[in-house]
């Protein structure tokens, strides 16, 4: 297939100069440099936090005691805990000595973990006290893993070190470190990373990111404000920290020096309660809690007018669902971006000062875009949807062991494919319209899951919904929808087909049907896993 660029969007140029240095280092050099007593990380629960100053120490310490050890630049560490206030000691002590960080989720079953090992071949693991019980046994399946490491327990566990014990067996001294000499590494070819994709319609695959694609990403995430304006205020945490959103989002406000008050797992009332006291002035979210603030009573019963501007990723946000929380919690603006692991978390974004209902924004810095005809490689104009590609330092070096998948990926010329359907307008705003293997087939007709889902939320006594094909043999495929209900309401099946009917299309009717679920499945920022859906439909 010929590839014709013809219409190419770049970015602007940015207010940062990326530095020809490791993560590691930049890291390292700024909390040498200001190291102090000022909480880094808060534990809005518990109220436990780690200072910058301690958070420094430790870094170092655990650093040395891994070079002790012999782990080194070609050493795959995987980080395997839900958010703490250890969590990024690990991660940075493994950028010191110039390895590799994989994070996993933390809701990992021992299949999905023993899956993410064997992408990695990681030999020592950071785990929590937590998901210690999922890792018992698999030490002796899997024979590459020759450590594992308890990073928020004192005490030993079977077979498993706590972090300080192995510091300690390290480093007898005791004596807190304060100087590392971080190993340097080629910036443009080293993975600093390897982050799971998302597996929304397969199993995830091990995305490699250089350390050029994350210092990029730094200076993307300063330009459309995801830091806070000042130093002393506070950047909230409600994103799992091994998902490319919570993890970058997080180290670069680590860089900054802000103080980080983050949440184990998303709470209503914990939620609310934290942005009263800590006076929380920006927001980052995904789309279901965004969804369930336009809803929620308990909204009302908390002062959130520290709140100023909320940003938004992972999945589209309607321009209904943006108006409604606008005017509700009375904020600036709300600012919607796009990413996805494979472009370093972020490829689009609303400028500051601009705002645009229902887009997620321009191209970023250091980036180019287009929207590609995946029928026949022709590169689309203003307001014509198709596939959206990119190019940039922030595009992924691969898939991790995985060359086919990485070839299958990338056009010809170089352009990465996103899988999502997207189209822009004559200003450069892009609107995203759905997934391309997603889109549901009826009759030789389009039907757009996404258009379906946005119109039976505006439905008062519907929580959530995720509209799938149901396959058929005569019409290809029907759409049918998983309804989760508002509790203590009543909700049939042609009250949902009957909502939506004088709505849409003919061809868009949910002829497949409605099944009532308790919940949508949806992976850790948020986005709907049609596999889950396909496999319920299978059983």
């Amino acid at each position: 297939m010929a590839e014709d660029n013809t219409y190419v969007l770049k970015g602007p140029s940015s207010s940062k100069t990326v530095p020809n240095t490791s993560v590691g280092k930049l890291i390292y050099d700024q909390l040498l440099t200001h190291c102090c007593e000022h909480e880094a990380m808060v534990d809005a629960r518990t109220e436990q936090y780690i200072s910058y100053k301690d958070l420094f120490s430790k870094t170092c310490s655990l650093a040395a005691s891994l070079q002790k050890s012999g782990y080194d630049q070609n050493t795959i560490v995987t980080i395997f805990s839900e958010n703490c206030v250890e969590y990024f000691i690990p991660v940075l002590s493994t950028l010191y000595i110039g390895a590799t960080v994989a994070p996993v989720n933390s809701n990992s079953t021992k299949l999905e973990l023993t899956h993410a090992l064997n992408l990695s071949k990681s030999q020592i693991i950071f785990c929590s006290k937590q998901t210690s019980s999922t890792l018992m046994d698999l030490k002796k399946e899997l024979g590459f893993i020759k450590k594992i490491i308890v990073i928020d327990n004192k005490e030993n566990i079977v077979d498993m070190e706590s972090m300080d014990f192995f510091i300690n067996s390290c480093l007898p001294s005791n004596d807190p470190l304060y100087r590392f000499e971080v190993v340097d590494v080629d910036i443009d070819n080293h993975p600093a990373f390897v982050m799971s994709s998302s597996g929304t319609t397969g199993l995830p695959k091990g995305v490699m990111l250089t350390h050029r694609n994350v210092l990029v990403t730094f200076s993307d995430i300063y330009d459309i404000g995801l830091v806070p304006e000042k130093k002393e205020t506070s950047k909230f945490m409600i994103l799992p920290f091994f998902h490319v959103y919570g993890l970058f989002t997080t180290l670069t406000n680590v860089y900054y020096l802000r103080r980080i008050v983050f949440l184990k797992k998303f709470e209503e009332n914990l939620f609310l309660r934290t942005i009263e006291k800590y006076r929380i002035t920006i927001l980052s979210l995904v789309p279901p809690i965004m969804i369930l603030l336009t809803k929620s009573p308990l909204v009302n019963k908390y002062d959130l007018s520290s709140v100023k501007y909320i940003n938004c990723g992972s999945s589209t946000l309607s321009r209904e669902t943006e108006e409604i929380l606008k005017t509700r919690l009375k904020v600036d603006f709300i600012r919607q971006a796009y990413g996805l692991t494979e472009v370093t978390m972020l490829g689009l974004g609303i400028p500051i000062g601009c705002e645009k209902k229902g887009s997620v924004g321009k191209v970023v810095s250091y980036m180019s875009s287009k929207i590609r005809d995946p029928k026949t490689g022709k590169s689309l104009g203003p307001n014509q949807s198709g596939e959206l590609c990119f190019k940039g330092d922030a595009v992924m070096k691969g898939y991790y062991g995985n060359e086919e998948a990485t070839r299958k990926a990338f056009t010809s010329d170089g352009w990465f494919l996103t899988g999502d359907l997207a189209y822009y307008d004559e200003e450069g705003f892009f609107f995203i319209v759905g997934r391309l293997k997603e889109l549901i087939k009826y009759k030789g007709f389009q039907v757009p899951p996404q258009e379906l889902e946005t119109i039976l939320l505006r439905n008062p006594k519907i929580k959530d919904v995720a509209v799938v094909g149901l396959p058929d043999e005569e019409a290809g495929e029907l759409p049918l929808a998983f309804v989760v209900k508002n509790s203590d309401v009543d909700l049939t099946e042609d009250e949902v087909k009957d909502f939506l009917a004088d709505k849409v299309s003919y061809h868009k009717q949910l002829r497949g049907g409605v099944r009532f679920i308790k919940e949508i499945p949806k992976s850790a920022s948020g986005k709907i896993l049609k596999r889950k859906l396909s496999e319920l439909l299978n059983k």
